[in-house]
């Protein structure tokens, strides 16, 4: 019976023992075990970065032909004005302003280059454009800047109006004028557009 007693105190304590090494194991293992999970979900993370940018490069030769023969799409569709410098530009677009301005029935009051923008292969060229002229000769005006190549944007639009009187007590007319200022935005290839 004693004998029986102490082989079940030392299974026991064998069992404890185990029990205790598995636990010690346990806190010890797993612990590295998921910071070998997060590694190696980091490492697959990596290369598949690694792929993705390989393939870029890889393709880049053929975006850059791509890229090029958009360019040169795009010159011939006369999006761009077609100038050598910035400088040149504002007045190609003060040109055009000054025309439409004067077939839509207006006066053309002042026109003023603003600064260049741009830094990539597309330079914003800006003019300050003032005018006056009734609401059918501004909307002819809007509409054929608009509505022509090269493309441009009217940007900052102010109106005021003003009330006209021409003429004597008899033939008295009486009318409006808008005065009107914007902002004409194009765009330019930057290294000129050549045409």
């Amino acid at each position: 019976m004693k004998q029986r007693g102490e082989k079940q105190r030392c299974a026991l304590i064998l069992g404890g023992l185990g029990l205790l090494v598995i636990l010690v194991l346990a806190l010890v293992i797993y612990p590295w075990w998921t910071r070998m999970q997060f590694y190696d979900k980091a490492v697959d993370q990596a290369a598949d970065h690694i792929q993705r940018y390989q393939r870029l490069l890889d393709s880049a030769p053929e975006q850059r032909k791509k890229l090029k023969n958009l360019r040169q799409q795009l010159k011939k569709r006369k999006y761009f004005i077609s100038a050598a410098n910035p400088e040149l530009a504002a007045a190609e677009l003060q040109k055009r302003v000054k025309t439409i301005v004067t077939e839509a029935k207006g006066k053309l009051v002042s026109t003023q280059k603003m600064d260049t923008q741009g830094d990539g292969w597309i330079r914003e060229i800006r003019i300050k454009v003032r005018m006056k002229g009734d609401v059918e000769a501004l909307a002819r005006v809007l509409h054929e800047l608009e509505g022509q190549l090269p493309l441009v944007k009217v940007d900052n639009v102010s109106i005021r109006s003003r009330r006209t009187v021409k003429g004597r007590r008899r033939n008295r007319v009486e009318g409006y004028e808008l005065d009107v200022s914007f902002e004409l935005v194009g765009y330019m290839l930057a290294g000129g557009g050549g045409k």
